[in-house]
């Protein structure tokens, strides 16, 4: 919980200093570390047990992501996101869907004709629809809370295909999403930093 008011007052005072020249929104879909949890967890759960913890249906992680682009290099989005995991203890339903929201800070690490590579800190919690309280100790111990923090690495690349248009994919650890892929839709909003004719570099996303 302290790392969370730290970066959220980072961010206060980036917003407070800086003007966001335009926004990104994203839409992706992928899959998740959770999910490969689980079915770890019912492995583990089938092997020792005489009941069966069944792994019957599940969905893509599907997220929204707003973000704020400041500077060169510097933005900062938030995601909400979801995935739908059917899971049973013998006759007992189990869950698992669950929701998650984070702040993520993003460095640029490269621009170039479209094409972007950047890291991503994940910083957010998720939520759990589940009962655990079917699965019999000590196993249960294993699987998520209700309520868990996490703090993840984002790698990712974008290219846009015209001024609006993108195509996403990011690989992450220690976070819900373990790769997705999906669209990107820019905006302008405030004023354009002005080119500098001495130096070729265009901050990432400039419209030309």
């Amino acid at each position: 919980m302290r790392s969370v008011l730290i970066l959220a007052l980072f961010i206060f005072q980036i917003n407070a200093n800086a003007q966001p020249y335009n926004r990104v929104i994203k839409l992706n879909m992928g899959i998740s570390g959770e999910q490969f949890d689980h079915v770890a967890f019912s492995k583990i759960i089938n092997d020792t047990g005489s009941v069966k913890m069944e792994f019957l249906s599940w969905s893509p992680t599907i997220a929204y992501s707003h973000e704020f682009i400041f500077g060169q290099i510097l933005s900062v989005s938030g995601t909400v996101g979801f995935q739908y995991m059917n899971i049973y203890y013998g006759s007992q339903l189990y869950g698992a869907p669950y929701l998650w929201a984070s702040v993520n800070p993003q460095l640029s690490l490269l621009y170039n004709k479209g094409f972007e590579i950047y890291a991503k800190l994940k910083v957010g919690t998720t939520i759990y629809i589940h009962h655990p309280e079917v699965i019999p100790e000590p196993i249960n111990r294993l699987l998520p809370n209700t309520v868990n923090l996490f703090t993840g690495v984002t790698a990712g690349f974008n290219y846009f295909i015209n001024d609006k248009i993108g195509l996403n994919l990011e690989l992450s650890i220690w976070s819900p999403e373990l790769a997705t892929f999906g669209i990107n839709y820019r905006f302008f909003r405030g004023e354009l930093p002005k080119k500098d004719p001495d130096n070729e570099f265009k901050p990432p996303l400039y419209k030309d």
